[in-house]
């Protein structure tokens, strides 16, 4: 019954604007590129029909605890998620997201994230995932990160590096310089260490890197 919802994403609404370091325009302009990070991942999927937020008008910050359902059933919106971005003390951020019914208007889920101004794409993830746990009973995956192997140069001097890179793709970096032939890299369960063979001088070793502070560690040599 949830695929091919209609699902309406409005522009995230502030309180008051605000400069951040998470966008140059400030905080108006921020709550926009949360929506379309959030009609992205929806979007991405293919199960619902989502309308993005630069066809759609913007609700007031008022409107966000108190939809104007109506005008959302003008636009044949059965699904309705809209949120709001306010800039705290400490320059964190405060990402707030609503899910509504829209013919029954209703809330069906709500989430809230205090984050740093360079983990603002975090929250728009986390409200996705919010949204498609709660239509699919599904669990969440648009918080996620992908750790690989990229590949470069021709085949008899061919340059393999870790890198990291959020699941739209967004935020893509590597993690090792390419000296040494790297493999089978495994994110932990926390997302904070990446576990992957090293074949530095070519002998092979199990290594750690440790995504917060950038650091690797060498954790089992095998010399044989």
């Amino acid at each position: 019954a949830w695929q091919n919802l209609q699902v309406a994403i409005p522009a995230f609404a502030t309180d008051r604007e605000q400069p951040t370091p998470a966008n140059s325009n400030g905080t108006t302009a921020l709550g926009l590129e949360l929506a379309r990070v959030i009609y992205n991942d929806l979007k991405s999927n293919a199960l619902f029909k989502p309308t993005g937020p630069d066809s759609l008008p913007r609700p007031s910050f008022a409107e966000i605890t108190a939809p104007a359902f109506n005008v959302w059933r003008g636009r044949s919106a059965e699904d309705l998620v809209q949120g709001y971005v306010k800039g705290e003390p400490d320059g964190r951020l405060t990402v707030g997201c609503y899910l509504y019914d829209v013919a029954l208007g209703t809330e069906l889920t709500r989430g809230g994230w205090v984050v740093p101004p360079a983990d603002w794409r975090r929250a728009a993830h986390k409200c996705a995932d919010a949204i498609y746990t709660r239509l699919t009973g599904e669990g969440p995956y648009f918080d996620s990160q992908l750790v690989y192997v990229a590949e470069q140069g021709p085949k008899n001097r061919r340059r393999k590096q870790l890198a990291i890179m959020d699941q739209d793709g967004a935020n893509h970096r590597f993690l090792t310089n390419g000296q040494s032939i790297v493999l089978t890299p495994r994110l932990s369960p926390s997302q904070s260490q990446i576990v992957f063979m090293s074949y530095e001088n070519k002998k092979p070793s199990i290594r750690i890197y440790d995504i917060g502070s950038r650091t690797t560690r060498r954790l089992v040599d095998n010399a044989s």
